[in-house]
């Protein structure tokens, strides 16, 4: 017997573009988690603007001679049409997917480490979300593909999505079991079916959710790949002096240290070369916040190979695949600048 669950929230409504509201963060690492630059009061957020990508050429193809004024003077806003934008901002006309638990809670509790709701994007290759945490410190971009469920199809479409309420419904999964999702374009809600539960779910207004944020283009000069449990321990040991942690290279020692100085005690982990899957070394160092550390390795995937890449007083990115390299995980964290 199937048993019928509805949530209480508001329903979803076609959804728009909003502009990004910038809040300021409570922390002295950096406005944004996009700063590229070592100063504090830089606002690197503000500088990758969205490119929309639009020509502005009014050059034309000889052919269209033949036309008359009107239908060449139409010819730029037909390429305007094109710009990627414009195809996600409303609700799916198609979704609907099976996954199993196990790989939806990965991807949904991925993103909780840092948000409570998220724009999810839908389309015909998979699942996609980027998100930033209220503080401007952290980033996740994450992209589940069509191949990691057991059915899928859709169409490009935008779904606001209370991850925690969503996270919660998924504890109803175990991890093989099928999670079978819908979108309801009548209702606007994403319907959940697990082992005989149905579950309706309001959506958000897509326009009430902060906007995705850009990824600046940067230059990190030190790149080390290794094991998961390598960053737990170092993180765990951080924790038991200090709520920052310092990630170092010595390039001609080629080794990687990852420390914390308390006010009485310091720790070093040292990761040599040997140590490493793979290290491209340069010195250079840069201080970040444990807890948020701490929050983004607590979701690495047991024995999971993680990419760090970093520089001086920049930010750190953290790269890996999860559902047998079906799902990329990319996530920045800001630095925290320090003035002598």
């Amino acid at each position: 017997m199937s048993t019928n669950i509805e949530s209480d929230t508001a329903d979803a409504q076609p959804a728009t573009t909003p502009d990004l509201e910038s809040e300021t963060e409570p922390e002295a690492e950096s406005e944004s988690e996009i700063d590229t630059h070592p100063e504090p009061e830089a606002e690197p957020e503000s500088d990758p603007s969205v490119d929309t990508d639009t020509d502005t050429d009014g050059d034309g193809d000889e052919a269209a001679e033949s036309e008359t004024e009107g239908e060449t003077e139409a010819e730029p806003e037909s390429e305007g049409g094109d710009d990627e934008a414009e195809v996600v901002t409303s609700p799916p006309q198609q979704f609907t997917a099976a996954i199993k638990g196990g790989e939806i809670k990965e991807f949904v509790s991925t993103l909780r480490a840092i948000v409570d709701e998220a724009k999810i994007r839908v389309g015909p290759d998979g699942i996609h979300t980027r998100a930033v945490d209220p503080a401007n410190v952290a980033m996740y971009d994450v992209s589940l593909a069509a191949g990691a469920f057991e059915s899928y199809d859709a169409t490009e479409g935008v779904l606001g999505v209370n991850l925690e309420r969503f996270e919660e419904v998924l504890k109803l999964a175990k991890k093989n079991d099928l999670v079978q999702l819908s979108f309801n374009t009548t209702s606007f809600k994403l319907v959940i079916h697990i082992d005989g539960v149905e579950f309706t779910m309001a959506l958000i207004d897509p326009d009430s959710i902060r906007k995705e944020p850009e990824i600046p283009e940067m230059n990190l000069p030190i790149s080390l790949t290794l094991e998961e449990a390598q960053i737990s321990r170092g993180v765990k040991a951080a924790d038991m002096v200090s709520d920052h942690i310092r990630f170092r290279c010595d390039e001609a020692e080629t080794t990687v240290y990852i420390e914390a100085e308390g006010d009485t005690d310091n720790v070093s982990l040292e990761l040599a070369d040997d140590d490493l899957v793979a290290l491209t070394a340069a010195d250079g160092n840069a201080l970040y916040s444990l807890d948020y550390v701490n929050d983004i390795s607590k979701q690495f995937p047991k024995g999971t190979e993680i990419t760090l890449t970093f520089g001086s007083d920049f930010p750190m990115m953290f790269e890996y695949e999860f559902s047998d390299g079906e799902c990329d995980v990319l996530a920045m964290l800001a630095p925290r600048i320090q003035s002598d």
